[in-house]
């Protein structure tokens, strides 16, 4: 219900814009309505559970004290008897009353640990303890026949690709919606492991590798950049401590973030609000490549950083993108065929195969797959 609520809160514009606000209240309604005759038939379960036991309790003690009395009216037992074995009885049932009355807190108490074994047996759990620990990057990244399949799908997303990435090379990877691209960068970064195949990074297989140290040395600019509500510099700083005000302002410098943080009332100590609202798309997208500066990164991801943009953001956007790329290995997520220019090699991928790789000048000139795409947007 919790999860449902905030959806809808933050889909309020689109049930807005296609006048389903009926709709929508109707759906949540009807959820609360069952919420609330789950939560009644369980109240009323319980209280009957309680109440039949407090009456069976209450029954059985009262046939002891006959029982008892029985025997103390014929002279087998003393009235002082009586009263100890009442006492007895009493302890006993209050006993056990009181396990009854905790059975279903015991119920929920095993739901919740079988919900917690889940998520500790889950072979998606990242493993980093006992791994090696890593202290500094090349930048060198060689993919060796990876293969990749999501669980429950007929056909593997990646689909033995081999690829030898050197330091500091820009490599792009191009191709239509749904061939691969964006489960390769969720490799790279190891939220996702390889069904087959080795990621090498330096020569060392990921898999034995800390991940959380690795993760240290790359940065990431996504399509949809999400700031958290802090000020600009909480968000350019973010993860990292000690930092000196003069590697800030380089890092804002180089990011374009100064050319708009100027502007606002408090400059770089100003609130962005809540996902960073108050701020423009190439505004939150300079923001985060100036967080990527400021780690001074090896391994640096651009996942579609300027597809949402409008000419002039991208413009401000792709100048702060090649000074964060300078001598630092790059992988470029791109629909835009614009925004890889200055790519070293690129990559065209299609239904998980790398079908094309060269640089762009040689791509054209083979008039293949990245030909045509080029074609298409022209």
């Amino acid at each position: 219900m919790s999860a449902q609520v905030s959806e809808v809160i933050e889909m309020i514009p689109v049930t807005r814009a296609h006048a389903a606000e009926d709709k929508e209240s109707a759906r949540i309604l009807r959820q609360l309505k069952q919420i609330q005759n789950s939560g009644q038939q369980l109240d009323v379960t319980n209280e009957l559970f309680a109440s039949s036991s407090w009456m069976t309790f209450q029954v059985f003690n009262f046939l002891c004290l006959l029982f008892t009395l029985n025997k103390a009216w014929k002279g087998e037992i003393t009235v002082g008897d009586v009263l100890m074995y009442q006492a007895f009885f009493g302890a006993i049932i209050g006993s056990v009353s009181l396990l009854l009355m905790m059975y279903p807190q015991m119920m929920a108490g095993l739901e919740s640990m079988r919900s917690i074994a889940e998520i500790l047996e889950s072979p998606d759990v990242e493993e980093n303890e006992g791994k090696r620990v890593v202290k500094s990057v090349q930048g060198r990244i060689t993919l060796d026949r990876l293969m990749y399949q999501y669980p429950k799908t007929d056909r593997p997303a990646i689909v033995d690709l081999s690829l030898d990435i050197r330091a500091g090379e820009c490599v792009a990877f191009v191709g239509e919606s749904g061939s691969g691209k964006s489960t390769l960068m969720n490799l790279l970064i190891g939220f996702r492991r390889p069904t087959s195949g080795r990621i090498l990074l330096d020569g060392q297989d990921m898999q034995e590798l800390n991940l959380r140290t690795f993760r240290r040395h790359i940065a990431v600019v996504p399509q949809q950049t999400v700031l958290f509500s802090g000020t600009v510099r909480e968000n350019i700083t973010y993860g990292l401590d000690n930092v000196k005000e003069a590697d800030v302002q380089q890092a804002v410098e180089m990011a374009n973030v100064k050319e708009f943080a100027s502007r606002l009332p408090q400059g770089l100590n100003t609130p962005v609000g809540p996902h960073g609202g108050k701020l423009s798309g190439g505004q939150r997208q300079r923001i985060a490549i100036a967080r990527a500066l400021l780690r001074n990164p090896r391994v640096i991801i651009l996942d579609e950083a300027t597809s949402a943009l409008d000419v002039i953001s991208e413009h401000l956007v792709q100048e702060a993108i090649n000074r964060l790329v300078k001598d630092r290995t790059t992988f470029i997520v791109a629909h835009r065929l614009s925004t890889i220019r200055h790519a070293d090699r690129v990559v065209v991928m299609q239904d998980g195969r790398a079908v094309e790789v060269g640089t762009q000048s040689d791509l054209l000139a083979a008039n293949g797959a990245f030909s045509r795409l080029k074609m298409l947007q022209v």
